[in-house]
């Protein structure tokens, strides 16, 4: 049995799905996911770069990124925040109706 870094095919055949169908609908007109683990790539390519079609999406187009830092960020403190790792405080005091540590 080949090591596919903990990939399972029907995992992988699911986001396909999932991921294609925002193309199918006309939500996007294209994407590119990538998803690694293990040393294991697996890339889905679907649609193309502008609504109404044109060229094809593929493994290296490039993509303009507006600032995700903000959101990436908030996500992270939150999932800390989930783990007890962090705790939020409000301007001038603790939070409130969470207890003390």
């Amino acid at each position: 049995m080949s090591d596919n870094g903990g990939f399972s095919a029907p995992g992988l055949d699911r986001m396909r799905r999932v991921m294609t169908g925002f193309v199918d609908r006309g939500e996007l007109p294209g994407l590119v996911a990538l998803v690694h683990r293990r040393g294991h790539t697996h890339v889905i390519e679907a649609g193309t770069l502008e609504a109404g079609g044109g060229a094809p999406m593929r493994r290296d187009t490039l993509f303009r990124i507006a600032s995700l830092t903000k959101a990436v960020t908030a996500a992270a403190a939150m999932i800390l925040v989930e783990e007890c790792r962090l705790r939020l405080a409000r301007a001038g005091g603790c939070c409130r109706g969470r207890p003390s540590s």
